[in-house]
C-alpha cells in the first residue's frame, strides 16, 4: 500500500468553514482526491464521516476541499478538532522535503485498509457472536462501531476483550478479560454497551496496547415472543 499521513504533521494543516460541512486541507504537495481519503472524523461531535468501506463513504473532494454529505452530521463548528488520514500516493516522498514517513518508520508499514469485522443484521434474541481480531505484530488500531435497535423489543450490547492466551477459547469467555471501559465511557456496570429502540455510533482506538488478540462480543436480546428482530451491528477497523 502507499504511505499514510495524519494531517497537522509534516507542515500540513486543515480548517473548518464554520456552518459548513467544508474542510479544506493545505500543505501537500499533489492534488487531493477522493480516492486518496482514509479516514475523516469529528472528534468534537464524535462523528465519523468517512472511511473507504461501504456505508461509511461520507466525503467527497474538490479542489483540495473535503466536503461531507448532510446524511454524515450537522454543519462544523469553528472550534471543532478533527482527525484525518489520507493515502500518499508517491512511495518516494510524500511532501516536499521529507521523507515517506512509513519508510522510516516500520508502524506504518504495517497500517492495513478498513477490516470490515462486524456486518450483522436482524439477529435472533438470544444469539451471541465473537470476532476475534488478531493482533500480533499490531498495537494500534482505530474501531468505528454502529449499533441500532428498532424498538424495546429489540437490544444489541456490545463488549471488548483481550487475552495473550494461546489456548484461550475464541468461541467463550474463557481466557479473555473484558476491558470495555478502558476504551470507551458508555461502558455500563457490566462492562458492556447497550442499544435498545436506538442507534449508538461511537469510534475508539487502541493505543500502545499491545496484545495477542482482542475479540468483538455481541448479543441479542429482550425481543418478545412473536417480534420480528430489526437490528444491526457493523464494526471496522484499521490496524497499525
Amino acid at each position: 500500500m502507499d504511505g499514510v499521513i495524519l494531517i497537522g504533521d509534516q507542515g500540513t494543516n486543515y480548517s473548518v468553514t464554520a456552518d459548513s460541512r467544508n474542510i479544506t486541507i493545505t500543505g501537500l504537495s499533489f492534488t487531493l482526491e477522493t480516492k486518496h481519503l482514509l479516514h475523516v472524523y469529528n472528534i468534537t461531535q464524535g462523528k465519523l464521516y468517512h472511511v473507504p468501506a461501504p456505508g461509511v463513504s461520507h466525503c467527497t473532494v474538490s479542489g483540495g476541499v473535503i466536503t461531507f454529505e448532510a446524511s454524515a452530521g450537522p454543519v462544523l463548528a469553528s472550534g471543532d478538532i478533527l482527525h484525518i488520514q489520507i493515502w500518499v500516493p508517491n512511495k518516494g516522498s510524500d511532501l516536499d522535503g521529507y521523507p515517506m514517513v512509513h519508510v522510516l518508520n516500520p508502524e506504518y508499514a504495517h497500517s492495513t485498509s478498513p477490516i470490515v469485522l462486524v456486518a450483522e443484521e436482524d439477529e435472533t434474541v438470544d444469539n451471541v457472536n465473537r470476532y476475534v481480531l488478531p493482533f500480533e505484530e499490531y498495537k494500534d488500531a482505530g474501531v468505528y462501531v454502529k449499533l441500532f435497535a428498532d424498538s424495546a423489543d429489540d437490544s444489541v450490547f456490545f463488549s471488548i476483550w483481550v487475552t495473550n492466551d494461546t489456548d484461550a477459547d475464541d468461541s467463550a469467555d474463557t481466557g479473555w478479560v473484558n476491558v470495555t471501559d478502558e476504551f470507551s465511557d458508555l461502558a455500563n456496570s457490566d462492562l458492556v454497551i447497550e442499544c435498545i429502540n436506538d442507534t449508538v455510533e461511537f469510534y475508539f482506538w487502541i493505543q500502545d496496547r499491545p496484545a495477542l488478540k482482542y475479540m468483538i462480543k455481541l448479543e441479542y436480546g429482550l425481543s418478545s415472543s412473536g417480534i420480528t428482530e430489526n437490528n444491526s451491528a457493523d464494526v471496522i477497523v484499521i490496524k497499525a
